[in-house]
């Protein structure tokens, strides 16, 4: 599986050759066990390929990795019901493949300057690092979940003394083993709490979903430090010690899509609004280019359906809506791009920007199709407005 950080790799990578592949593989529903209209697809995309890079002059140095994606496309055969991504450059020694889960657009083929990255965006972010808890007054259970699958990390008990058959003198032995009870369970909270902030402190806790009794959840939730308590995407109701994987796994999903839906809503709506009082949102292209080459931007919103042609200056890399030889900053020479979305979510990947894949939102289809969230307002760091 491919992670944030290799695709932030991918990003700095730039051929001057244009001699870049990117080579996206969806499974499909194929009429026959044979899987041929794959390979009949992935042979016609590499043929296309090569004709275009010879008639563009780049056939020498895209030749070998096409040849080697043509070689791979009898040997698909569904690959096991994943997509598959390749990033290659034979001249620098580049050929990196992942598997990704299968939700991919479609099967595409792409040789430029950069690796097409713009397909990853809702593959990767639908994915955090999600770390499951199961719990309850005498039982924990850790695991990891990523990619579709779960993967158990910890198992524990907490063994907690049972009472005897007399309540003794009055109740009063009943009361002091119930409050024994109680104190040990507390323990056991806040052991699993405390292991829980570690994997927070270490970056491996990127969201959170807990799994208990609803009688538990006040005990439970009372133990977790603000860190991790701000990590909790939902908790759902369960039995730890009789939960499956498969259980586990369903009720995860659930949470997180409900959970992820949220946040993009919750995101538009912030942006917009932040836009609107000519605040710290930016919406439309052009303004959010332009909020882009400032440094101003925290959080990019890109929506499934935005495509503009533009260029890109290949010394300053700065990013233009029309496609014009030269750059309006330094005057050098720029290369046409089809789409300027990649170029953008490549830009943002490259410095550290969130990139947050919208779709099916009318308001923010209105509104452009592409908006930012900004961390500042470049012109608005005025003396006046900081000394005020």
């Amino acid at each position: 599986m491919i992670t944030r950080e290799a695709i932030r790799e991918l990003a700095q990578f730039e051929s001057p050759e244009g001699c870049a592949i990117s080579f996206f593989y969806q499974p499909g529903t194929p009429q026959n066990q044979s899987h041929r209209e794959e390979a009949i697809l992935v042979k016609d995309l590499v043929r296309a390929a090569l004709k275009t890079a010879e008639k563009e002059g780049r056939n020498g140095c895209a030749r070998d990795d096409l040849q080697r994606i043509l070689d791979l496309a009898d040997q698909l055969h569904g690959n096991g019901g994943r997509a598959k991504a390749i990033f290659a450059d034979a001249k620098r020694g580049v050929w990196k493949e992942f598997n990704l889960p299968a939700w991919l657009s479609g099967t595409q083929l792409i040789v430029n300057n950069r690796f097409h990255l713009r397909p990853l965006a809702p593959v990767v972010e639908r994915h955090p690092r999600v770390v499951v808890c199961l719990l309850d007054r005498t039982k924990a259970r850790l695991f990891a979940f990523r990619h579709d699958e779960i993967r158990e990390l910890v198992d524990f008990f907490n063994d907690l003394p049972r009472r005897g058959r007399s309540d003794g003198w009055a109740g009063y032995d009943a009361g002091h083993a119930e409050r024994k009870v109680a104190n040990d369970a507390m323990q056991h909270y806040k052991f699993v709490a405390d292991a829980l902030l570690e994997m927070h402190d270490r970056g491996g806790l990127d969201s959170l979903v807990i799994g208990c009794r609803d009688e538990n959840w006040n005990e439970i939730e009372s133990q977790f430090h603000p860190y991790v308590r701000q990590k909790l995407s939902g908790r759902f109701r369960i039995d730890p010690a009789t939960a499956s994987p498969e259980m586990i796994r369903e009720q995860v999903q659930l949470i997180l899509d409900e959970h992820e839906l949220n946040r993009r809503h919750g995101l538009v709506h912030e942006v917009l609004g932040e836009a609107q009082r000519n605040a710290r949102g930016a919406i439309g292209l052009r303004r959010v280019l332009r909020s882009l080459e400032k440094g101003e931007v925290q959080t990019m919103l890109i929506g499934e359906h935005l495509k503009a042609p533009g260029s890109e200056c290949s010394n300053c890399g700065h990013l233009g809506l029309k496609q014009h030889s030269e750059c309006s900053i330094c005057g050098q020479e720029t290369r046409a791009l089809e789409d300027l979305a990649d170029a953008m979510i490549g830009n943002a990947l490259r410095n550290g920007i969130e990139v947050v894949y919208i779709q099916n939102d009318p308001d923010f289809e209105k509104a452009g199709n592409v908006a930012a969230l900004l961390r500042f307002r470049a012109d608005q760091n005025t003396a006046m407005k900081m000394a005020s």
